[in-house]
């Protein structure tokens, strides 16, 4: 996976402004991205994190959004990331994944709260 540190980089800095602020036309060519790379990458633990990217891209549909789902699967993207930084397939960008799926999980969290309080 070429040049996978800068990916994550890149990935990293526009999560760090929040994922609503993001905004969807911007979130689903990146969440495209690297869907279409994990897949390809013929490791079992990326191809389940590229199906955690399915799904958060279908749930990206303005239509019918729902922000807890939302914020949901982005929980679970960010504890998929986390586990896939400790095995050997993250050694390289451990620190990284860490960051960025500890960035998920709260961003994920976040978003549920705000939708959920009353």
């Amino acid at each position: 996976m070429a040049d996978i540190g800068g990916a994550l980089d890149l990935t990293v800095a526009s999560l760090k402004e929040g994922v609503v602020r993001l905004g969807i036309g911007a979130a689903l060519p990146e969440i495209s991205a690297w869907e279409e790379r994990l897949a390809a990458s013929g490791d079992p633990d990326l191809e389940a994190v590229a199906g955690t990217l399915g799904e958060l891209r279908a749930q990206l549909d303005p239509s019918g959004l729902d922000p807890v789902s939302v914020g949901a699967l982005l929980m679970s993207l960010g504890d998929q990331v986390e586990q896939v930084a400790g095995a050997e397939i993250g050694q390289r960008v451990g620190d990284k994944l860490s960051q960025l799926g500890a960035l998920l999980g709260r961003e994920g969290d976040a978003l549920t709260d705000r939708t959920t309080r009353v």
